[in-house]
């Protein structure tokens, strides 16, 4: 009889801690997860559950999204409201996506964000826009009408050479890709290290691109926007390839078509050689005779040949100067201090200004 004290001691002391144990795990029937929407996103999670305590519990909770073969953790903050968890994504999540909700480490539930009823995405422009391209093409860029699903992007890309040579690894795999603030252009970078002579990629593998042959890029439709609705087609652009481009862009070569004094004219500026659109818009604004910036609005056109500019107010005479800031390129990331494929090796002797001017003057 002593001997069976201590047996039923070590029992009792077992099954309370089960019993302890049962008490912090949430049940079905006292869990439930609900999705917090606001205009159409999904921008929390919110858990509710018989938590013994909320402070351990939220510190012990994860989100993951589900993929085929992985899962990709959710960037977020967890905070305790009652008897509530709240998480709160840094972006909100997904429609159409899967979400699974752990908790030390053990599947709690799983969630699917709805598809609401937005219209189907659409690819607006693939820039360079012309059908004509150096071999020694730097980037691309592709524009959306609206956020698209990030993280996958090579996966609905596929370029095809002379309709019949699939040409894969041509774009850089960057991770994280790389989107512009709203999420709607993606910018796609041929490999630099083929591009500029001299590199071991470059003497091993050739250009990505190549003189003398014919491309097509295809964009398959089962890529999603960030409401979870695929592209309302396939989409694709073809381009002849032609003979590398190594001259930087000169602005002396600049034609500057003065507009009219007290008007709204367009100002427009044309190139002898396309540039890189988004660079444009970014990298030229034009200053009064007191040092003040024109507000206007910015179109590029003719193939990224012509930047035209229409001012707010109309233009006063004076004298006017073209801000350009060095950085500007060409297709072939050629800039206005240096060709692209240069050798790095070799000192400048020279100065890299920040900008260059160019000036114009607007008589009455």
């Amino acid at each position: 009889m002593k001997h069976l004290v201590p047996i039923l001691r070590v029992s009792f002391f077992i099954l309370a801690c089960w019993a302890l144990y049962l008490r912090c795990q949430p049940t079905e029937e006292h869990t439930s997860v609900s999705v917090v929407s606001k205009n159409g996103k999904a921008v929390a999670v919110a858990i509710r559950g018989s938590f013994v305590n909320d402070k351990s519990i939220s510190a012990q909770l994860k989100v993951q999204l589900i993929k085929p073969g992985e899962r990709l953790p959710v960037l977020g903050d967890f905070r305790t409201e009652g008897n509530e968890v709240i998480f709160e994504p840094v972006v909100p999540l997904t429609n159409g996506l899967r979400y699974e909700i752990l908790l030390n480490d053990t599947l709690l539930s799983e969630i699917e964000i709805p598809v609401g009823d937005s219209e189907a995405p659409e690819l607006r422009s693939i820039y360079p826009s012309q059908d004509t391209l150096p071999e020694n093409l730097l980037k691309m860029y592709l524009e959306f009408s609206e956020p698209m699903v990030e993280g996958n992007s090579l996966s609905h890309l596929i370029l095809i050479r002379n309709d019949r040579d699939t040409m894969p690894g041509t774009f850089l795999d960057l991770q994280p890709e790389l989107w512009n603030t709203e999420g709607n252009v993606l910018t796609l970078w041929l490999d630099p290290g083929r591009i500029k002579r001299g590199l071991i990629p470059n003497e091993k593998l050739g250009l990505p691109l190549k003189a003398g042959e014919r491309y097509t890029l295809h964009l398959n439709k089962l890529w999603k926007s960030k409401n979870g609705v695929p592209l309302a087609k396939n989409y694709s652009k073809t381009f002849a390839v032609v003979k590398r481009d190594d001259d930087f862009p000169n602005l002396g070569t600049w034609k500057v078509l003065n507009p009219s004094f007290g008007q709204k004219d367009v100002l427009e500026i044309k190139f002898p050689q396309p540039l890189d659109y988004f660079l444009v818009t970014e990298c030229i604004t034009i200053r009064n005779s007191n040092g003040d910036v024109v507000d206007g609005k910015i179109e590029i056109g003719d193939e990224e040949r012509v930047f035209r500019f229409v001012p707010n107010q109309p233009w006063t005479k004076g004298d006017f100067t073209l801000y350009v800031e060095s950085r500007l390129e060409d297709l072939s990331g050629n800039n206005l201090n240096h060709p692209f494929d240069r050798d790095v090796e070799t000192k400048n002797l020279g100065t890299n200004p920040k900008f260059f001017i160019k000036e114009f003057e607007i008589l009455p």
